[in-house]
């Protein structure tokens, strides 16, 4: 009824230009001295047609209607879809529309050329640049010394954020990089606690982990990304002789517990967002807001939940909820 309304009204010009007319013949056959009754007949008759035209323009009106709501912006070029003009200010119409969808498909090819042109590169350089990291590592082992100690720990820093790097570009490929099927999660966690012993040893923070034998449905070089990083800031806020704990619980639920200086409760929800330092990432220069980001999107691509609980002074605690994934392993 509404649609039927929104018809009459755009007709409204027509309707106006009908009263006027039927005025204008009524005065004049007024003024003439000819009998009404010569008149209602024919008017009924102009009015019973009217109708059934105004119902064939309605059903008209209310087709077109439906054809244009069907349409799915960028699925396909408009003018495969786009119904047939019925005056030429629709043809206008019409036509600035597919010169807009050309110009915006012309633009998005180029961008997305370029978008590609960058990922390639970044991809190449964080592969070339391992290589000579790999290499003042080994120098750095030659002699063990407190300033080779600090230089090796210093590298370590650069590989992740070379890594995160690589990693920020997967994130835009969607499915096509994920491998998903059923891991033993105890190695996941082992491999990850391994990769940062050194960080603990240097720090003199103690690691618990007790081990597990649940089974998970998941991404392996995802879900370790995820919890490298949860390390990594366990690593950088919790002060020396601080302990870290690592436990999964009988739901599936990971958690990496710290006590270190926690998170304020106005920081807490926005921890996750791209580029949010927060108060302790102020105190820390060198915090770029992009880890927590990158490990809650890869949570969503994974289908995981990740959810954080602190308080400020006594540490914090990262939940990767394993068991909210919807498939199962093939």
């Amino acid at each position: 009824m509404k649609r039927f309304f929104r018809y009459l009204y755009d007709c409204r010009y027509v309707w106006l230009w009908v009263m006027i007319s039927g005025a204008i013949f009524a005065g004049v056959f007024a003024l003439y001295g000819i009998r009404m009754e010569a008149v209602w007949y024919p008017l009924l008759l102009s009015a019973l047609s009217g109708l059934v035209f105004l119902m064939l323009g309605f059903l008209r009106y209310r087709r077109k209607h439906m054809e244009l709501e069907r349409l799915q912006p960028g699925a396909a070029p408009c003018a495969e879809y786009l119904p047939r003009a019925d005056s030429l200010t629709e043809s206008d119409y019409q036509a600035l529309v597919l010169r807009e969808e050309e110009a915006n498909r012309a633009r998005k090819e180029e961008w997305d050329s370029a978008r590609n042109d960058m990922n390639d590169y970044y991809a190449v350089w964080v592969h070339q640049i391992k290589a000579p990291i790999a290499v003042m590592r080994v120098m750095l082992q030659q002699e063990d010394t407190q300033e080779n100690r600090e230089l090796s720990a210093e590298l370590f820093r650069i590989e992740q954020y070379a890594e995160m790097a690589l990693y920020y570009i997967r994130l835009g490929e969607g499915a096509s990089d994920l491998v998903i099927q059923e891991y033993e999660l105890d190695d996941i966690i082992r491999k990850a606690v391994r990769k940062y012993a050194g960080q603990f040893i240097r720090r003199k923070i103690r690691l618990v982990y007790a081990g597990t034998d649940e089974r998970v449905v998941t991404d392996e070089k995802w879900l370790s990304f995820i919890i490298e990083q949860l390390l990594s800031n366990a690593v950088k806020y919790t002060p020396e002789g601080g302990n870290v704990t690592i436990s999964v619980d009988d739901k599936k639920q990971l958690s990496v517990t710290d006590t270190g200086i926690g998170i304020s409760p106005e920081d807490l929800p926005r921890i996750f967002e791209k580029g949010y330092t927060g108060y302790n990432g102020r105190l820390d220069k060198k915090s770029t807001g992009i880890g927590l980001y990158l490990c809650r999107t890869a949570a969503d691509k994974l289908g995981h939940r990740l959810l954080a609980q602190s308080e400020p002074g006594k540490g914090s605690r990262f939940i990767v909820d394993l068991k909210t994934y919807s498939l199962q392993a093939e």
